[in-house]
């Protein structure tokens, strides 16, 4: 079952059988109204971002890579549960742009980076993750490719998103169809750290 929800198209979010071959990369969601502002600066900035959401990818780019495919869903489900389950909400804010070095890739960084350094450190003990060549940075992305202005470059690292947010859900997202979409999803506990 597909279904419209949010800006995003969802895939049935309890599926009994996922298929792991598909890359399947664990991330942390935005919610509103810093969804609506991150996507907003990805129209105006980059046009290859159109079909990503808005989320914080904690294993799958950085640090480590997507979810091994060896493993069964029903094991990797039972484990990312237990792990929403012991892991509180997240209250958190933005920081500034960065820049990763050599590329066109902007992006927004945290404040305090340590709490998705802590989840992204507790995702590898209970999931086997492909590797990675990149050390993880927690971070949502804003810009990854094309000329840029130097106009461009400082009107990006100008950019402020002001004020506090809570991370409280966690969501797997594969490749489906030429688009980015939401497989899988559960809560985080609560309440905020």
């Amino acid at each position: 079952e597909v279904r419209e929800v949010g800006g995003g198209i969802r895939y049935n979010v309890d599926l009994p059988h996922m298929d792991l071959k598909d890359a399947t990369y664990v991330c942390l969601d935005i919610p509103e109204p810093y969804y609506s502002s991150v996507r907003e600066i990805r129209e105006t900035h980059c046009d290859r971002l159109d079909n990503f959401p808005i989320e914080m990818t904690v294993a799958g780019s950085s640090g480590v890579g997507a979810i091994r495919a060896t493993q069964a869903w029903t094991d990797v489900k039972a484990k990312l549960i237990e792990l929403c389950e012991q892991t509180p909400r997240i209250q958190t804010e933005f920081a500034g742009v960065v820049r990763f070095p050599g590329t066109d890739t902007f992006v927004l960084s945290l404040r305090d980076p340590m709490p998705f350094q802590a989840f992204h450190e507790a995702l590898q003990a209970a999931v086997e993750f492909e590797p990675s060549p990149f050390p993880f940075f927690p971070h949502c992305s804003l810009r990854m490719s094309g000329p840029l202005s130097e106009h461009d470059i400082n009107e990006l690292f100008r950019l402020r998103l002001e004020g506090e947010w809570i991370v409280d859900t966690l969501s797997l997202y594969q490749m489906r169809g030429g688009r980015v979409v939401r497989v899988w999803e559960h809560p985080l506990a609560s309440p905020p750290t």
